[in-house]
């Protein structure tokens, strides 16, 4: 008995074409997955990141805010020796973002509960110096004197940077950096009528020749994603201080805002 041989066919070059395409549509898809997927990751980690910039960065302007103006326990009648609230305002840019803003908040150092010297203060400034007051006891009336050795905290913006200045200066400058990823700081302060501090009259971006009657600072800051590339076709446009901007480099940004009422109006 003969057995007839079994002729075997491959594949003809319409099927591997089939496949070859099924194939490429199948890693066009993983790749458009894995893309969109780091993508994604990114962008949460700009979100998270900016988050946090923003929540350290109010944390310390606010813990200032709050306890500007504070006084040590002088002799009775003795005004402050500093300036509790001040700032510059940075002027506005038709179709931009106006130039950032400045801030500068000043107290006595926190109380010592020390009895062999209850007048004293000591507190550290945003830089790490730690600051004594200068407050001692008069020798004739017994009472201490009015302290001059005072906490500043002067903040402005550099770059991204978001940076206080711990010498008192007006605008501030230099410094050190308190939160990255802070493109722009807006203030404006609450003006207070003459002897009603809970009482708010209006608020102004320049509180020059009112400092006495700000009762509360109004803090927006704007923050940019440390990544660029994050936007579709690299264009953002929002609202920032009452004024829309336009960007085009790609970064994600947002706006945070928050009030902080200043507790020691003199």
């Amino acid at each position: 008995m003969v057995r007839m041989a079994r002729r075997h066919r491959g594949l003809g070059l319409v099927e591997v074409m089939i496949a070859m395409a099924i194939g490429m549509l199948l890693l066009g898809a993983l790749a458009y997955f894995f893309i969109g997927s780091k993508r994604m990751s990114t962008t949460q980690n700009d979100v998270a990141r900016m988050q946090e910039s923003a929540r350290n960065a109010m944390e310390v302007i606010g813990k200032a805010v709050r306890q500007a103006g504070y006084q040590l326990d002088t002799a009775p009648f003795v005004d402050f020796q500093g300036t509790p609230v001040s700032g510059t305002d940075g002027g506005t840019m038709s179709g931009q973002q106006d130039p950032p803003d400045t801030l500068t908040l000043q107290q006595d150092p926190a109380w010592k509960s020390d009895p062999a010297n209850s007048v004293a203060g000591v507190e550290t400034d945003c830089s790490g110096a730690v600051i004594t007051s200068a407050n001692a006891i008069d020798p004739v009336s017994g009472k201490p004197t009015p302290n001059t050795a005072l906490v500043s905290s002067g903040f402005s913006i550099t770059g991204t940077n978001l940076m206080c200045d711990t010498s008192g200066n007006n605008p501030a400058s230099g410094g050190v950096i308190v939160a990255d990823n802070i493109e722009n700081m807006q203030i404006n302060y609450a003006i207070c009528a003459l002897g009603f501090p809970e009482t708010v009259m209006y608020y102004t971006p320049d509180p020059t020749g009112k400092e006495a009657r700000v009762s509360a600072v109004r803090v927006s800051l704007l923050v940019r994603g440390p990544t660029g590339n994050m936007v579709p076709g690299g264009s953002q446009t929002f609202m920032y201080n009452d004024s829309s901007v336009t960007t085009t480099d790609g970064h994600l940004r947002q706006v945070y805002t928050s009030t902080f009422r200043v507790r020691n109006i003199h």
